[in-house]
C-alpha cells in the first residue's frame, strides 16, 4: 500500500466558468471535481471517471494542467499523522457533446450542489485546495504539462 494516495481531477472551463462541487461541510466550500485513483485504472481513466461520478457529466481527458502536493509532515502546526500524502493531478477536462454536469442521484456526503462559477467570481469563493492564483494563471498561460503512458509507447525490443 503506497503512503501517497493519487488523486485523479477534472478542470472543467467553459464560457469563462469553471465547473465546481458544491460542499457544505461547516460552511460552504468547492472542489474541482475528482477523487482517489483506483486499482486498475490509468489515471486519465480515473480522471473521466470521477468527473462522472461526482457531476454526471461525460468528458474528454486533455492535457495534465497542474499538480498540486499536499506533504501533511510539511504543514504548519500539529498534523494527524494517520493524514494521507496526496498528490493531485489536475487534467484539462471538456465536456462531452449533450453531457450536462448535475448534482448525481446519490451525491457524496456533504455534497450540494455543481456548479459554473465564472472566473471572476474565484476569489468570492472558497476552493479548497485553495489553488484560485494558480488556475488564473493556467487559463492565461496554458502551458500544458505531457502525460507520457508508458503502455502506449513504442516498445524497444534488443536485437
Amino acid at each position: 500500500m503506497s503512503h501517497v494516495r493519487i488523486r485523479c481531477t477534472g478542470l472543467i472551463i467553459e464560457k469563462n466558468s469553471i465547473l465546481l462541487v458544491e460542499y457544505d461541510d461547516n460552511g460552504i466550500h468547492y472542489n474541482l471535481p475528482g477523487g482517489g485513483l483506483e486499482t486498475g485504472e490509468t489515471i486519465v481513466e480515473g480522471v473521466a471517471r470521477e468527473v462522472f461520478e461526482e457531476t454526471t457529466a461525460d468528458v474528454e481527458v486533455g492535457p495534465l494542467a497542474l499538480i498540486y502536493e499536499f506533504p501533511p509532515h510539511k504543514q504548519s502546526g500539529d498534523y494527524d499523522e494517520n493524514t494521507k500524502h496526496g498528490l493531485h493531478l489536475i487534467f484539462e477536462c471538456t465536456l462531452k457533446n449533450g453531457s450536462i454536469p448535475k448534482l448525481p442521484e446519490y451525491p457524496d456526503l456533504y455534497q450540494t450542489g455543481v456548479k459554473w462559477i465564472p472566473i471572476e467570481e474565484l476569489d468570492s469563493i472558497l476552493l479548497l485546495p485553495n489553488i484560485i492564483q494558480q488556475i488564473k494563471n493556467y487559463i492565461d498561460n496554458r502551458r500544458n504539462i505531457e502525460l507520457i503512458e508508458d503502455y502506449q509507447l513504442e516498445k524497444l525490443f534488443k536485437k
